[in-house]
């Protein structure tokens, strides 16, 4: 078989891609790359040479301590008691005939209470007036026959030991009247038990025992306090009394669910010895009576040890933490920032009394302490110290941190 012959290869001419109109079009678009980039370049030279630093020191508000003269108190646990409790007994054994009064209301004092059966008691005071009466007659009989026999011993008529005898029956008929008066005293007395009255203005609680109840001397019927007045007790603990005059103390008293309501106080007792296993001395003051100071009740008590004068207040904004330490920012007279360590007092509304660590003169940075680190340099612009703090009384509070 013949084999195919090869077709013969030739070479066929490509056309040129590069016309002289695209090497125009290449030239010009290098050119204008070229001064875009001389542009930036000289407008990037120029901006540095020309453009003025306005970066400046940070503006932090600041402000001096505020001076004020403020109270030391001292907030403890108190216990209010009745100034006067009275466990109503029957002096006299016996059925009761009523209740008259109404369970926790108030009463006045001399007002029935508890009816006890008089009848007994009427028949018992009949009787003994009616002997009262037969004693007081014999006696005036004996007293009689004492006087004639006088007379007619001193005529001789009778015998002196005639006289003298009769003289003796007249000294024991006396000395039965004066017997039956006693029991006709005691029988009315036991009468008038049979009425149980108030002994004092107050509350009376429940009735214990009702009608138709034999009742005796052991016996309660009934608690009666005063409510004119009360009592708050507490103890003070023996660390607090040092350097505070005791005759200058005051106090106040407030209810937990009425933290606003203020009740002023006055100093009752204080006791005259430490308690030895305590550490505490008691201490109680009195306050005028009120529907929420019941018997019982605890609360918290303001005692007003002395007073601090021109204690220095900042705001409690200003005051950072620092590993449980307390601190402040200063600004200088030069505007630099200065670390400062204080030590707290007591919260007075929004701000804190600054025992340690503080002069008058400062200026303290008293917002965006996260922003500001001692050393640098601030400008320091003065703000009013109180302007959240108010003009009204203070509050004083218990020193805590």
């Amino acid at each position: 078989m013949n084999a195919p012959k090869p077709v013969p290869f030739r070479r066929i001419p490509m056309p040129s891609l590069i016309t002289p109109s695209s090497s125009r079009l290449r030239h010009t678009a290098m050119t204008l790359i070229a001064v875009a980039v001389a542009t930036v370049l000289a407008a990037c030279g120029t901006g540095e040479a020309s453009a003025p630093d306005t970066a400046g020191p940070m503006s932090v508000p600041v402000a001096a301590p505020e001076i004020r003269s403020l109270p030391v108190t001292l907030e403890l646990p108190g216990h209010v008691e009745a100034t006067e409790r009275v466990e109503l007994r029957p002096q006299i054994t016996g059925i009761i005939e009523r209740v008259a009064y109404t369970q926790g209301a108030p009463v006045r004092k001399g007002q029935l209470l508890v009816q006890i059966d008089p009848a007994p008691y009427a028949a018992a005071l009949a009787g003994a007036e009616a002997d009262l009466r037969e004693a007081q007659a014999q006696a005036r009989l004996a007293a009689g026959e004492a006087r004639r026999a006088r007379s007619l011993a001193g005529r001789q008529a009778i015998s002196t030991e005639e006289a003298e005898r009769r003289e003796a029956q007249a000294a024991v008929a006396a000395a039965r009247r004066d017997a039956a008066v006693a029991a006709a005293t005691r029988a009315r007395l036991e009468l008038g038990y049979t009425r149980v009255v108030a002994p004092i203005d107050g509350r009376i609680g429940r009735a214990e025992l009702t009608a138709g109840n034999l009742v005796g001397p052991d016996d309660v019927l009934g608690v009666l306090v005063a409510n004119d007045q009360v009592y708050v007790r507490f103890d003070i603990a023996e660390s607090s009394l040092a350097g505070h005059d005791t005759s200058h103390w005051r106090a106040r008293f407030t209810l937990p669910e009425a933290p606003d309501k203020v009740f002023d106080g006055s100093l009752a007792f204080i006791d005259n010895e430490i308690s030895a296993d305590t550490g505490t001395l008691r201490v109680r003051i009195a306050l005028d009576g009120h529907p929420a100071l019941i018997p019982g009740r605890y609360g918290q008590v303001q005692l007003i040890l002395g007073e601090h004068k021109d204690a220095l207040l900042v705001q409690a904004t200003a005051i950072g933490a620092d590993q449980g330490a307390r601190y402040v920012l200063v600004v200088d007279s030069e505007g630099e920032v200065q670390y400062r360590p204080v030590t707290l007092g007591a919260r007075v509304g929004d701000q804190r009394v600054i025992e340690q660590g503080l002069d008058a003169s400062d200026r303290i940075v008293i917002a965006g302490l996260m922003g500001v680190r001692p050393g640098m340099t601030v400008a320091p612009q003065d703000v009013a110290a109180t302007a959240s703090a108010g003009s009204g009384p203070t509050s004083p509070a218990r020193n805590e941190e």
